[in-house]
């Protein structure tokens, strides 16, 4: 019992640990190299890249919910649960937006300036497709759907959307993080399709890039 335990643990924290080391420390090395030639946005985007490798093999070797067969009817089910998940993701913007809580936060200003650190394709390249596809088979993907499936759904949405607030590694984003992670983790553990996550995680994003 204690070994399974122990495996259970150790196939959470590494796909985290895996995340860090290429993305956020990739990420941050090629920032120092590289971001007065390419930018910073740049650096980001080629970290995320390399870091979609690792992940998608984890993914792919992970248990995984499997879900049902889509007819018209779950076609129409899912349509309304990622429509309901963005209306989340753009509300919490909107409101944080407004809190006072951004003029606040160091690391807030600092991680938007490199978000925005390019131009409109590369932001929507980054922020709206790479990046949340990579964030999405982390979270919801390795992380919520192994959780599912050791503990159960809601075990699955909490743990996975504090993990899922901890490394955006500023107050705001965590906030937000958490707010529309529990959306999504819903949405995922109810429909178990990863898809779903991908497409509304990418559209709350250009929603946000279209309108900043």
């Amino acid at each position: 019992m204690n070994q399974i335990k122990t495996n259970r643990v150790i196939q959470i924290i590494y796909p985290l640990l895996v995340y860090f080391i290429v993305y956020q420390l990739g990420s941050s090395l090629l920032m120092d190299l590289y971001a007065a030639n390419i930018g910073r946005l740049m650096c980001l985007l080629i970290a995320a890249l390399f870091c979609l490798v690792p992940m998608w093999i984890i993914y792919k070797g992970s248990p995984k919910i499997i879900p049902t067969k889509l007819d018209k009817n779950e076609i129409i089910k899912s349509l309304i649960w990622v429509i309901f998940v963005i209306a989340v993701g753009v509300l919490s913007n909107i409101v944080l937006t407004h809190s006072g809580l951004i003029q606040r936060s160091t690391n807030f200003s600092k991680a938007s300036s490199t978000l925005s650190d390019g131009g409109l394709w590369l932001k929507l390249i980054c922020n709206a497709l790479v990046i949340p596809i990579l964030e999405e088979l982390l979270m919801r993907g390795i992380i919520a759907g192994q959780l599912w499936l050791w503990y159960g759904p809601i075990q699955a949405v909490v743990l996975s959307t504090i993990c899922f607030g901890i490394i955006h590694n500023n107050i705001v984003q965590f906030i937000y993080a958490v707010i529309v992670g529990i959306a999504l983790g819903a949405m995922y553990v109810k429909n178990k399709r990863l898809w779903m996550c991908f497409l509304a995680h990418g559209l709350i994003n250009l929603i946000a890039i279209l309108f900043s």
